[in-house]
């Protein structure tokens, strides 16, 4: 098999253990800065590009040096420059640019065209840093920096937050390394900072490292691991889940973007463990490619092929099996010779030393120079206290990985034991359904016996029917509080006289109808007392003429309960006045004639719903629902943006069936531009377009697509990329320069979609509730949106914005959402709500999607009540350019 495969640098079992790894992936100085400059902390949290990489320091996840270690140890010797090939448990796994990628967020795409040498003197700390060429490490940083940056601007102190996420973080070095005059030069301008390719200088800093670490691990007991190694060990646990739950958990599931956000835990990790793992992995889960839409979704994508990079055949074969599903198991991989004169040492083989990059006291120490030959030193240091809710996790998966592993049962065996136990279930299931069906005939002859002989009965239940045995009422209703022995007696006519006799007093109550809301406790019971009844019933095999007598019924069914808090059903119960009021099923479709004030499914109380997740999407407190149920009962219109909201709005919006139009949209559309204008929703350079943007793309599509050389941007979409349209609303924000995400919605056909335009990352992401594609229907934007930020930029800047197609993603969706059909363009709302809110989308279902109607409709009633957004809707000005009249979907 010589040259078929790559070889193992290291035979299976014989990894080596070190001692430690003195990484500068630290979190330290990041939660140094986070104490001194709170605010400016914060700042940078919400940015785009370095807030998911600063929510590992958010999450405290921790970092293990061993984890790290084993996997450099488990490398396939290969030819490629840009990736790395590792072996879990005999299966290969890739570490490449795209999983960095799908790990981490950060851009990986070079941008030659921008000028990121240049900068623009503010006079400022770090400009005068700049022009003196003064040297920064992060250790001045701690000790002087951050104790006379009380001076200095605002926007200085991120720029120093900004610094130390990069120089400590993503390229990390030792504390005592200046930081590079290239990075103070970039955090000069925010924009030109996220627009540099710092995935790609990231990840090949971090490659050129792992394979400097990996010439040396024959000879060394520790070594310095330089760069980016928290998002390696991610990798790891994402592409390793069993290792990922030994050390932690996810915080949300189905996140495939900037992955390093969705992982905390601080559970710690010995070369036991993984090697444990590893050889009991016989049906643990693997992920060998791991990308933005997914695992195993993408195995090589033109996006991050370098043009540099060497073909490898043997690459090429183990992908080929892995396509072919080839089990691994009992493949035999060659393993590299280790160099001439090169023996493992005992300490290098059974090592049992804590690792002290596991321990956060000691990394906040200064890092130390390891030598070329080090003296291993035993450091006393404060103890971390283990998360041991994942030890336990991880103890539990250790056992049942080994039970799986340890089985012994052969796959013949294991067939002859299902087939057995298959036709023995088989034969049981028929006798039991056998027996089932003899005993629920049995039940069903023994009641239609009952109901015969119960329509013989005379009594109160008479005059309601003689078949209906589930009104007939209790002895304590039909007699009376003073009833006797002698009012039981089993003589039809005593009964039938002294029912005559008190007619007045048993009158028939009316039909018992269960309410839609969660069944109370005394219902419950009364329930369950029926049950038993009919299981003693069921019981029963000799029914005698005796049945037909008060008596019988009073010993059979006295015991249930006659609670029920039915208006009507007992003059005698009276409903608490703690319970909550009746519900009433909102309306199904609208009926101007029948126009009824809308309900409100939720009773919870405010207090118990205010730290519930779905809270600001779904809930309506009662007492502001009162509100809207007052006003449905008039005829107002109110203004709301380019909408008025009326009944028959309201009525669409909460109807289960209806279809949300144009209007309604608009409206919550420009609803939300006034949040954020407001500061009411924290996001900022945000802006939102209406129905009448979407159908102005999709024509002027229609004239780029006859002559693309000649198409110019018309004046009509410029408004759009000014901010001066849409005019309600109106915002003079101009896309890419004050706007860095828009929302839009889109209707495709019979059905709502909506999506994100990042400025940024040039990209769009869709939001469709039945996780479907629309490529033709997206394709306008992602042609349009790029001319028009062109178009819009001055002369001078103009010339150096590239018109490049903006790449479009789907955002993945829980399976079966909009069963009725009839929700789509609430989904659509409400993904833009949680997409800028930054809420996971699970949140919105079809579970609530009713409240979720109800809560569309209660924001727009209450922000055209609004004394502020009415001030802001009478300074309205139409807009200089006419458009065609809005079109209803």
């Amino acid at each position: 098999m010589a040259y078929q495969f790559p070889k193992r640098i290291l035979e299976e079992g014989a990894e080596t253990q070190i001692d430690k790894i003195n990484n500068t992936c630290r979190r330290t100085i990041l939660e140094t800065v986070k104490g001194v400059l709170k605010d400016e902390y914060e700042e940078v949290l919400k940015d785009p590009v370095f807030g998911p990489i600063l929510a590992i320091v958010e999450n405290k996840l921790i970092y293990s040096g061993k984890i790290i270690h084993s996997f450099i140890c488990k490398q396939l010797k290969v030819s490629k420059l840009h990736e790395l090939w590792f072996l879990f448990a005999k299966r290969p796994l890739r570490f490449s640019m795209q999983e960095f990628h799908a790990v981490t967020g950060l851009k990986f795409k070079d941008e030659p065209e921008i000028d990121f040498i240049n900068w623009k003197d503010d006079k400022g700390f770090w400009s005068l840093v700049l022009k003196q060429n003064r040297k920064i490490n992060l250790f001045s940083v701690r000790d002087e920096l951050l104790k006379e940056c009380k001076e200095w601007t605002y926007v200085d102190r991120v720029r120093l937050v900004y610094l130390c996420i990069i120089h400590g973080f993503i390229m990390a070095k030792d504390w005592k390394v200046s930081i590079p005059q290239e990075y103070i030069r970039l955090v000069m301008d925010f924009e030109k900072l996220r627009m540099y390719p710092w995935g790609l200088r990231a990840y090949d800093e971090l490659l050129a490292l792992i394979f400097r670490a990996r010439e040396d691990l024959h000879l060394k007991n520790s070594y310095v691991l330089d760069g980016f190694s928290y998002a390696f060990q991610i990798w790891i646990m994402e592409a390793v889940p069993d290792i990922g739950t030994m050390v932690g958990k996810k915080i949300k599931k189905n996140i495939t973007k900037a992955r390093c956000r969705n992982w905390k835990g601080s559970g710690k990790v010995s070369y036991q463990d993984i090697s444990s793992l590893e050889s009991h992995f016989d049906k643990g889960e693997l992920f060998p490619f791991i990308s933005n839409t997914g695992n195993n979704d993408v195995v090589d994508d033109a996006a991050f092929i370098r043009e540099d990079e060497k073909k490898d055949e043997r690459v090429g074969r183990i992908v080929a099996l892995m396509n072919a599903k080839q089990d691994w198991n009992q493949f035999a991989w060659e393993v590299e010779a280790l160099p001439r004169n090169v023996e493992l040492s005992d300490s290098e083989e059974d090592v049992e030393v804590e690792d002290v990059t596991e321990e956060p006291s000691v990394i906040a120490e200064e890092p130390t120079v390891v030598a070329e030959e080090p003296i291993v030193v035993t450091k006393r240091g404060k103890r971390k206290l283990i998360d041991l809710g994942v030890e336990s996790q991880k103890k539990q998966l250790l056992c049942q990985r080994a039970a799986e592993h340890n089985s012994g049962v052969s796959g013949d065996l294991k067939t002859f034991i299902e087939g057995l136990f298959t036709s023995s279930f088989n034969s049981l299931k028929e006798l039991v359904q056998k027996d089932i069906q003899e005993r629920f005939d049995k039940v069903h002859n023994e009641m239609a016996k009952l109901k015969e002989t119960m329509s013989q009965v005379t009594g109160p239940s008479h005059t309601e029917g003689k078949t209906r045995a589930s009104e007939i009422l209790g002895p304590s209703q039909s007699e009376g509080k003073d009833q006797d022995k002698s009012s039981q007696s089993p003589d039809p006519s005593a009964a039938k006289g002294k029912a005559n006799g008190k007619a007045a007093e048993s009158l028939p109550p009316p039909a018992v109808h269960r309410s839609p809301r969660p069944v109370r406790k005394d219902v419950q019971n009364s329930e369950d007392d029926m049950m038993d009844f009919l299981k003693n019933l069921s019981q029963s095999s000799n029914i005698k003429v005796e049945m037909e007598t008060q008596e019988y019924l009073q010993d059979a069914m006295g015991n249930l309960s006659q609670s029920s808090y039915v208006k009507g059903f007992d003059p005698s119960q009276k409903l608490n006045g703690e319970e909550p009021a009746e519900c009433v099923t909102p309306l199904t479709s609208f009926k101007p004639a029948d126009w009824r004030p809308p309900t409100l499914k939720d009773i919870d109380l405010h207090e118990d719903r205010v730290n519930d997740s779905d809270y600001s999407l779904v809930f309506v407190p009662e007492d502001s629902w009162a509100k809207l149920i007052k006003w449905s009962s008039t005829s107002m219109q109110l203004k709301i943006g380019p909408s008025m909201f009326t009944s028959e709005l309201a009525a669409r919006v909460m109807g289960p069936t209806e279809w949300l139009l144009n209007n309604e949209i608009d409206a919550m559309m420009y609803l939300f531009t006034e949040r954020t204008s407001l500061r009411r929703w924290e996001p900022t350079k945000v802006a939102f377009m209406t129905c009448m943007f979407s159908n102005q793309m999709k024509n002027s599509f229609e004239e780029f697509r006859k002559d693309k050389k000649k198409f110019k941007v018309s004046e009509l979409l410029h408004q759009y990329g000014i901010g001066e349209l849409p005019a309600h609303g109106r915002t003079r924000l101009m896309w890419d320069l004050d706007v860095t995400r828009m929302y839009v919605p889109l209707n495709v056909g019979k059905h709502w979609i909506s999506m994100c335009v990042n400025f940024v990352s040039r990209s769009i992401e869709v939001f469709d509730c039945e996780g479907l594609k629309y490529n033709k229907e997206v394709e306008p934007f992602a042609f349009l949106i790029p001319r028009i930020v062109k178009a819009v930029q001055s002369s001078k800047n103009r010339q150096q914005v590239k018109v490049k197609q903006y790449t479009v993603s789907y955002a993945p969706m829980p399976y079966l959402l909009n069963k009725s059909s009839s929700d789509c363009g609430v989904y659509a709302l409400k993904h833009i709500e949680c997409h800028l809110l930054g809420l996971d989308f699970s949140l919105v279902n079809d579970s609530n999607i009713r409240e979720a109607r109800q809560k569309i409709a209660y924001d727009l009633w209450e922000a055209a009540n609004d004394p502020v957004l009415i001030s802001r809707m009478a300074q309205y000005t139409p807009p200089k350019t006419i458009t065609n009249p809005l079109v209803e979907l």
